[in-house]
Parts: structure tokens; sequence; C-alpha cells
């Protein structure tokens, strides 16, 4: 059962992946006409809430590892603390996307502000995941 377990926070993490090419996809949106920047918005809101359902998955499973590891206090709080900056982060990219999808064939200063929202979230959850994986290859340093 635990290697089941750890096989499936590895597929997850491989798959969470996609929030460290988030920040290079989202620049691509400023440069798309208001149809196509509507159009690869909503790609890139199915991604994001597929990586929101597998970020449940990451939580779940490590859960059970954390509970087995010999690990200290400090780095279950910063792993869980990183955790859910990336989860917030990960809803918060949510919010602009769909108001660019809404918005279609218009476009306008709206919409680049929904931009740099989603670049600045986007940044954020790549670095978060880093992190993430910098305290898990990591795990007994801390």
């Amino acid at each position: 059962m635990h290697q089941f377990i750890v096989f499936l926070h590895i597929l997850g993490s491989i798959s969470v992946g996609f929030y460290l090419l988030l920040p290079f996809a989202a620049p691509k949106l400023a440069e798309l006409t208001a149809d196509a920047r509507a159009g690869f918005a909503r790609g890139m809101y199915g991604m994001n809430r597929l990586g929101q359902w597998l970020l449940i998955v990451q939580f779940l499973t490590g859960g059970y590892l954390i509970a087995d590891a010999n690990v200290s206090t400090v780095w279950i709080i910063a792993v869980i603390v990183l955790f859910v900056v990336l989860g917030a982060m990960s809803g918060m990219i949510g919010a602009p996307l769909r108001r660019i999808m809404k918005a279609g064939g218009e476009g306008g200063a709206a919409a680049a502000k929904d931009v740099s929202k989603v670049r600045t979230f986007s940044a954020i959850a790549a670095v978060m995941v880093l992190l993430e994986t910098i305290l898990m290859v990591y795990r007994y340093m801390i």
C-alpha cells in the first residue's frame, strides 16, 4: 500500500509541474487577439482546474506519507505553508482567466489587467512548486 501511495504522490508531482510551465505560457495571453486570448485562456483554465484536483491528491497522499516520515516539525510546517500558498495561487489564477474567457471578442484595459494578474499569480505558483520540490528532495536537511 505504501508503495502505491508513493507512486500516486510522484505521479501527482509530475502533473502539478503544470504550474512550473504556466509562467511561460501566461505572457502569450497579452500577444493574442481578443478571440484567440479567450480560447487560450479557456485551455489554461481547464488545465488549472485539473491542477487543482491534483493538488487535492497531493494533499491526501502527502499527508499519508508525512505520518510515516521521520522529518522535523519545521519541515512539515514549511511544506504545509508552501502548499497552502500554492493552492491559493491556483485558485486566484482562475478568476482572471474566467473574466478573459467571458470578455471573448472584447478586450482592452480590463483584459490587460487580468493578463497581468495571471502572470503574477502563475509566477508565485511556480516558485511555490519549485520550493516544495526542493524541500522534498532535501527533506532531512531542515
